[in-house]
């Protein structure tokens, strides 16, 4: 855990000293960014924790109700692609990330550099997402906590160097903000 909570750090410094170096027009929007990395870094860090603490007292309080069937299934596919659907569904229901977010955070290097071959099972197996829940609750965050107007909002939703969340995504979120 504490070599996690040291790589994200590592991660973070790494992305503000680039970003201190690179200057030009592109400050704003490289920040706003990082920023938005650096949420999604220490909220995963966050996530993760929890998670682990969840496992933890699960393993030491009762035994797991697998049943065997289950277990034989889970062992055919690789640890990787397993460990990839678990962030995946991390980075989806506790960050409120994209799908191209999360496929992206998932593939890489700066992220969890999962193979292909297991980002693509752990998208194709991630179930139960309301994308453009998503959205919104970004939004939310975005106009509650930076003050941002709605069409920064949207420019940030659907930026490359965003959340990334489809124009129709962002739509739906603009249009289900509190007034």
């Amino acid at each position: 855990m504490k070599k996690k909570l040291i790589l994200g750090a590592v991660v973070v410094l790494v992305l503000i000293v680039g970003i201190s170096l690179s200057g030009g027009k592109d400050n704003e929007k490289s920040s706003q960014s990082t920023t938005a990395q650096q949420e999604r870094t220490t909220e995963s860090e966050t996530a993760e924790a929890e998670d682990e603490s969840e496992t933890t007292e699960t393993k030491e309080s009762e035994e797991p109700a697998k049943p065997a069937a289950s277990t034989k299934s889970e062992s055919k596919v690789p640890m990787e692609h397993q460990a990839a659907l678990k962030k995946a569904q991390s980075y989806a229901r506790h960050m409120d990330m994209s799908e191209a977010g999360v496929r992206e955070q998932l593939a890489s290097s700066y992220g969890e550099n999962f193979t292909p071959e297991a980002v693509t099972y752990a998208m194709e197996h991630l179930e139960g997402i309301d994308w453009e829940a998503n959205a919104l609750a970004k939004a939310k965050s975005y106009q509650k906590n930076m003050a941002m107007s709605t069409e920064s909002i949207r420019e940030q939703l659907t930026s490359d160097y965003g959340e990334q969340f489809t124009s129709e995504q962002a739509d739906y979120a603009i249009q289900h903000l509190p007034s």
